[in-house]
């Protein structure tokens, strides 16, 4: 990047930031959620590159995402100057989410489409797939549900039991209090312009649910599901144009 001296600027007949280009804006149309397990080290190959594909899935219907990164600040002076001086504190990281709900997965669902589910897994739900195969977890994130994946829930996310032979209604998770929730998730967020360049992406790690709403409004065709969550960190994910 090069830009003019400051003394040279000419606010009249140039732009401060002089190499955008129309088109290379980035926006939530060319942005992509991707639900994982709780640790990028779970995925990553080489240079943190998103190589295990079918570990992750991507969710749909999100209208809005907010990721907050707070980190507090103490401030102290001194005696005999106004002088101050700053210690930085520990870091608190959020996370809000919002998706449109339709005949389908619920969104606690989908945040957990990475857990073992199917005839040796947790029997709640059922296994999603991904360019024809299974959503796998990884092993170190599958021993997190118990021997083979296997774990038994003391109360259940939705309706569903490991015999029931119906399947109806099995892949609508309601209940937060459920056990299965006191397990961490993952988020992945993939950054492109509308030209599909890469931008950036990061990782979510340790996801904690800690609030659900459901919003229904007589005004409203549509109805709503909100999340809002706590995470460790950002782990920054190196994006690559082609694999």
């Amino acid at each position: 990047m090069s830009e003019k001296s400051f003394v040279n600027w000419q606010f009249s007949s140039e732009n401060v930031q002089s190499n955008v280009v129309n088109g290379e804006f980035v926006s939530s149309e060319s942005t992509l959620i991707l639900g994982g397990p709780s640790r990028l080290s779970m995925l990553a190959t080489g240079r943190d590159s998103i190589a295990a594909q079918t570990s992750m899935f991507p969710i749909g219907l999100i209208d809005n995402v907010t990721i907050s990164q707070n980190r507090g600040v103490q401030r102290f002076f001194e005696i005999g100057s106004k002088r101050a001086y700053f210690v930085p504190g520990r870091l608190m990281s959020g996370l809000n989410l919002g998706r449109t709900l339709f005949f389908g997965p619920s969104l606690l669902r989908m945040m957990y489409a990475v857990a073992p589910y199917g005839a040796n897994g947790l029997g709640y739900g059922r296994p999603f797939k991904v360019n024809g195969n299974d959503v796998q977890a990884p092993p170190e994130y599958a021993n997190l549900f118990g021997p083979e994946g296997q774990r038994q829930l003391v109360a259940a996310p939705g309706f569903g039991q490991p015999s029931a032979s119906s399947e109806d209604n099995r892949d609508f998770f309601i209940n937060l209090a459920s056990d299965l929730f006191n397990i961490p998730v993952g988020l992945c967020v993939i950054l492109k312009d509308p030209k599909n360049n890469p931008y950036g992406a990061m990782y979510l790690e340790d996801v904690y649910i800690e609030s659900h709403t459901l919003n229904i409004n007589s005004a409203n065709i549509i109805m709503a599901e909100s999340i809002s969550a706590q995470f460790s960190q950002v782990a920054p994910v190196q994006l690559v144009a082609s694999v």
